[in-house]
């Protein structure tokens, strides 16, 4: 049901402000998402039109037929010549005549990957040998893996988690390393991982509170004290509880 809750709202002190309609409105549900989504995504504006001539004489137009119609003369279009289009203003026709931009996004993500030692996802063509992709060293680098080599050689790096970690270093697809920043900034999302992955689940936790670590060996390096898993080194940093005092209690 439609109704005037979708009425898109307006703010009277920045329109008057700025003498252009700005639309206001608080992203709370997904249904905005949604709304914000489909109003960019949604096109040219279209129009139909009907193109057709009135004949003062009875068969005047040849795309026209006399019929009779309840004792009646009427003009009949048998081509029903309906007319739907795209409507383009004057200001959006010269907009790309001028080779402006059509649409940008900004700021830039950077997806952080979250795998485990050697289980990583790597995209391949169906007709490329898997013995190369296996062996190939560009294939077995990751963010999360040259996030370790970054800590080895940039000093900085140590300073900062892998959360927080493209706020300060720039990934480049191309050559798959992490560089010192020059300019701009960019928003970190780091993959989600459901509790119930295991030490996937540790591994995040881990990644999102220790700093300058150089391998997934050295996560687990508590106090000079290893680990043999990410969530036991979890245990020893006091991130998560054990289940010492439930065993006590029964």
């Amino acid at each position: 049901m439609v109704d005037n809750q979708w009425n898109v709202p307006y703010n009277l002190h920045l329109t008057t402000k700025y003498h252009v309609h700005i639309s206001v409105e608080i992203c709370s549900s997904i249904s905005a998402v949604k709304y914000l989504y489909k109003y960019v995504y949604k096109g040219l504006d279209r129009a139909t039109a009907v193109v057709e001539r009135r004949a003062d004489t009875l068969g005047q137009e040849s795309n026209m037929q006399a019929i009779i119609a309840n004792g009646e003369w009427q003009n009949h279009d048998e081509i029903k010549a309906y007319l739907e289009g795209p409507y383009v203003s004057a200001s959006e026709a010269s907009w790309p005549l001028f080779s402006f931009r059509m649409h940008d996004g900004t700021p830039f993500i950077t997806r952080l990957n979250m795998h485990k030692p050697g289980m990583h996802t790597i995209v391949y063509n169906d007709n490329a040998s898997i013995f190369l992709i296996v062996n190939s060293e560009q294939n077995q680098k990751t963010t999360l893996t040259e996030y370790f080599q970054a800590n080895i050689y940039y000093p900085l790096a140590r300073k900062v988690t892998y959360m927080d970690f493209p706020s300060v270093f720039t990934w480049t697809n191309g050559t798959k390393k992490w560089t010192i920043r020059q300019r701009g900034w960019c928003v970190e999302c780091l993959y989600f991982v459901n509790p119930y992955a295991g030490e996937r689940y540790f591994l995040r936790t881990l990644l999102t509170k220790v700093k300058g670590v150089v391998s997934f060996e050295a996560l687990c390096i508590v106090n000079n004290v290893v680990h043999d898993t990410f969530k036991s080194a979890c245990i020893a940093l006091s991130l998560y509880d054990t289940d010492d005092e439930w065993n006590a209690c029964l």
